[in-house]
């Protein structure tokens, strides 16, 4: 990814937590290099990554003691299929990995049934 435009903005000290820092990562780029060992060959397509929340947490030396990135924000913007981190690079340039973690979310039939009786619900108590 030679062309990749890191994009990080809203920078803000955690009022519960002094010691910690939260922002938000994008960034788009082309794989026109190898992505070892992930993608050894390039694949020439684009990765447009959606809003991820990250936060770095420091030690009383001020070195970081924890970074975590990848907490998509909105799954329906890039190209990432709503992934964040490395499975939603993956997923852009065509080479997801083999597990469900992996891929992007889908609604289970289970789910789909609860959300079906939460909006039943919900419609009959309105009509009271």
């Amino acid at each position: 990814f030679p062309d990749f435009s890191p994009q990080f903005y809203g920078f803000q000290v955690d009022p519960l937590e002094g010691n910690r820092v939260w922002y938000v990562a994008r960034g788009r780029g082309t794989n026109t290099g190898p992505f070892p060992p992930f993608a050894p060959v390039p694949t020439g397509r684009s990765l447009v990554n959606p809003p991820q929340a990250c936060s770095l947490t420091f030690d009383e030396k001020g070195l970081v003691t924890k970074y975590t990135i990848g907490v998509v924000m909105d799954r329906q913007v890039g190209n990432t299929g709503g992934l964040g981190g490395l499975y939603g690079i993956l997923y852009a340039i065509g080479r997801p990995l083999p597990f469900p973690e992996a891929q992007p979310w889908q609604m289970s039939k289970r789910y789909r049934l609860f959300q079906g009786v939460g909006s039943l619900v919900g419609a009959l108590a309105g009509r009271k």
